[in-house]
């Protein structure tokens, strides 16, 4: 059963095709990185040191309480301070909060760490053994997912984890705001709506194509819009709400930054644009007069023109090895490092960002 993709919107410049899938717009060595030395004009962000220097998972809040988890180790903020109060022996990959309950998708399996007792207890994936968890979130209707290496992806049902999809490579899993569950795979994206399964994949047809079958790891940011990170490509689908673009291909850009670079997270600050966090530093996208996921028509061959990543490297905004970005429910930036916690109000953050200099790099050819 095919249903229609979230629809995708684009913001890359130059057009690439093939006999066996349709136009993609791709961004590839035209894509301009604006070296940007940043002045901090605002209060500085509230600092918090974070024991261990672990490499940093999920910032979670319910309620009052805010958590975070890195590879090893549950912190819980505690005035001004993170308090450790759980450590693992198998690395952590993946976290959750619900209600008094953490989740935590370690190497070994799924964990329930009580936040009053924090006690842990593990829950087995049925007929299996130990297995490393690769995706763990809720759904729009707040049902529990599991995805495990060599097992598949299972849904929480009382205190029973119950199979809804086989497979082998399970890399990751997201739920958007339309009750779509999507699951990337290393055979494609999988995508469970109206309590059917649709997989894009490199040789998809029916709107249901994507450059690479690949799909490494999937982020949502705070518009809703996903994400989809594979090997070669990463790809947008646009929230509804904002979705514009046309149904009749799936656009893509190459990279972001430069080859390879990886992407760990990214967030969207109203009025500066989308800001990624990512192997090189956290990298702005502005905002365009159409918005950054300006629609361009799939069909056209010109060439648009081109955009700016902005390396963020003032010293209040280029914490060392940022992994996390997030916006909260009060309107505050959070930036995660290993050891180290910075929190600025979206205003203070705004106001960091204003250049002191620019100096613009010359763009390669584009492909």
């Amino acid at each position: 059963m095919m249903h229609s993709p979230v629809r995708p919107t684009a913001f890359f410049y130059s057009f690439a095709s093939s006999p066996h899938r349709s136009w993609f717009l791709v961004l590839g060595l035209g894509l301009l990185l604006l070296t940007t030395t940043y002045t901090a004009l605002a209060r500085p962000p509230r600092r918090y040191v974070v024991p261990g220097h672990e490499l940093p998972v999920a910032l979670l809040t319910a309620g009052k309480a805010t958590y975070l988890v890195t590879e090893h180790s549950v912190f819980r903020q505690q005035g001004r301070a993170f308090v450790r109060h759980y450590q693992s022996a198998a690395p952590i990959s993946r976290a959750l909060v619900t209600d008094s309950l953490l989740w935590l998708g370690t190497q070994q399996g799924l964990v329930r760490l009580g936040t009053h007792s924090w006690q842990a207890r593990p829950l087995v994936l049925p007929g299996a053994g130990p297995a490393a968890i690769t995706a763990l979130f809720r759904d729009a209707a707040g049902e529990l997912w599991v995805g495990a290496t060599g097992q598949g992806v299972y849904k929480l049902r009382g205190d029973e984890l119950q199979s809804q999809l086989r497979i082998p490579a399970v890399n990751a899993g997201l739920a958007t705001a339309d009750s779509s569950v999507w699951i990337a795979t290393n055979i494609g994206l999988y995508r469970w709506q109206h309590q059917a399964w649709t997989r894009y994949n490199e040789e998809g047809v029916a709107n249901h194509e994507i450059p690479d079958n690949i799909v490494e790891n999937l982020l949502l940011d705070t518009s809703g819009s996903l994400w989809v990170l594979m090997s070669e490509a990463i790809s947008v689908f646009e929230s509804a709400a904002q979705s514009g673009a046309s149904e009749a291909h799936v656009p893509t850009i190459k990279y972001l930054g430069r080859p390879g670079n990886e992407v760990y997270s990214v967030a969207v600050i109203a009025g500066q644009g989308h800001i990624f966090a990512t192997a090189m530093g956290l990298l702005l996208f502005p905002p365009q007069p159409r918005g950054e996921l300006a629609h361009v028509e799939p069909s056209s061959d010109r060439i648009e023109t081109p955009q700016m990543l902005i390396p963020l490297t003032g010293l209040e905004l280029a914490a060392p090895g940022a992994c996390l970005i997030q916006v909260d429910s009060r309107q505050q930036v959070w930036l995660a490092s290993p050891g180290e916690v910075r929190v600025w109000s979206v205003q203070a953050f705004r106001k960091a960002m204003r250049p002191a200099s620019k100096a613009t790099v010359n763009p390669g050819s584009t492909t």
